[in-house]
């Protein structure tokens, strides 16, 4: 076998064992949430639980539950299992997709594969479905999916997947401004658009069959907006470093809501005044500029959500290797070092001050900013043809008769 055709089968393998590992970890999420709804769905019909509000999550996550629950009732194997394969499956969706990204500018087998084994072995996503049991992956498959297609001028089918990605949750969106600035900028049209709030309302027709509202089906996310009304649940965002008072969070959440809004805007801006070519590497760099930048922003946050930035920043700096090669490096060990409070337990102290996390996020976000921002490099010059690039060029109607 070629050798690097065996070093990756061995990163896979390493990929896979290390999510086998994580099979019997129980985490607080899975026991307190996703259990009990599962043991609703079975007591109340399967099916015919979608019509009732039991979850804060949107009802596609809560069909796939319901066929688990099912699979589980009927079979031996563990809930905590099925929930996992599905998590840990989409994991593997989402680095095929990292990876044709990639191959979009580097068609090379050797870097697309390395692209996606680096996806898989992010440290984060490993801990996000095969031990936490979360859902993080499957939005974050789908929204790379949708880039992907968008990256080949297939718009209706990116928006198609946009649109699945947000019916699982809400932080889908952190990669949207991207098709704003396309819009804006006339590369896509409004109609491309239709399929987002198409896919989602065709989404909640099988809840809304089972008896649930159809306004509580429209309105889940916004329903869920107040839900945490802490400025940050432990995500190495700006709001490490403000301590307001109980009495004053609404405010600050309100004001950081709208600053978000007014860096987003800021952002599409600077990249349209300045006529940034939109190009596949743009692009690429803008969608990985927006994830690290609105759950940075955003207050309510949890460290989960920057999950499309950890795999966005691995493209982007697979796109432009030489310069963004310490993207991935900071966001990876921000994510990550937010994630390991809650997997030692909140007695235990912090191993880092999540305030020098958030300055390792913010210095990821400005590097890819500004490569983003950046003058593209003027083309190379071979040495040898220095004084034929200097030379007289021929003008006027240079066409051959």
């Amino acid at each position: 076998m070629n050798p690097d055709a065996l070093l990756i089968v061995a990163l896979v393998v390493v990929a896979a064992l290390l999510r086998f590992a994580g099979r019997d970890w129980l985490a607080g999420d899975f026991v307190a949430f996703l259990r009990p709804w599962s043991r609703y769905i079975a007591a109340h019909g399967y099916f015919a639980s979608m019509g009732d509000d039991f979850a804060n999550y949107n009802v596609p996550y809560l069909y796939l539950l319901s066929v688990l629950t099912w699979v589980h009732e009927h079979t031996p194997i563990p809930l905590v299992y099925l929930v996992k394969s599905v998590s840990v499956g989409f994991d593997a969706v989402l680095a095929w997709y990292a990876a044709r990204i990639v191959g979009l500018h580097r068609p090379d087998r050797r870097i697309m594969a390395l692209a996606g084994v680096l996806v898989l072995l992010l440290p984060t996503v490993v801990l996000n479905g095969a031990f936490w049991a979360q859902c993080d992956s499957i939005y974050t498959a789908f929204t790379m999916a949708g880039l992907y297609y968008l990256l080949r001028d297939r718009p209706w089918v990116a928006m198609a997947l946009f649109g699945l990605a947000i019916t699982v949750k809400l932080q889908a969106i952190f990669v949207f401004p991207v098709l704003f600035v396309l819009l804006l900028a006339g590369r896509i049209r409004v109609r491309h658009l239709a399929p987002i709030p198409l896919v989602y309302v065709l989404a909640a027709i099988p809840a809304w069959l089972a008896g649930r509202p159809f306004r509580d089906l429209m309105l889940i996310y916004a329903d869920q907006s107040g839900e945490y009304p802490a400025l940050s649940m432990n995500a190495p965002s700006i709001y490490t470093f403000i301590r307001p008072r109980v009495e004053v969070i609404a405010d600050f959440r309100t004001v950081g809501v709208l600053f978000t809004a007014a860096a987003v805007l800021l952002l599409a801006y600077v990249v349209l005044i300045r006529r940034i070519p939109l190009d596949r590497e743009r692009i690429v760099l803008l969608a990985a500029s927006y994830s690290i930048l609105v759950p940075f922003l955003l207050p309510g946050m949890h460290e989960r959500y920057f999950m499309q930035a950890e795999v966005l920043a691995v493209v982007a700096a697979l796109y432009r290797p030489r310069r963004l090669w310490p993207a991935p490096i900071l966001v990876q060990v921000a994510s990550l070092m937010s994630y390991l409070p809650y997997f030692l337990g909140g007695n235990r102290p912090q191993p880092l001050d999540f305030r020098v996390l958030a300055v390792l996020m913010l210095a990821a976000l400005l590097l890819t900013v500004w490569q983003l921002l950046r003058p593209a490099p003027l083309p190379q010059v071979n040495r040898l043809d220095e004084t034929a690039f200097l030379a007289p060029k021929q003008v006027g109607n240079t066409i051959a008769a």
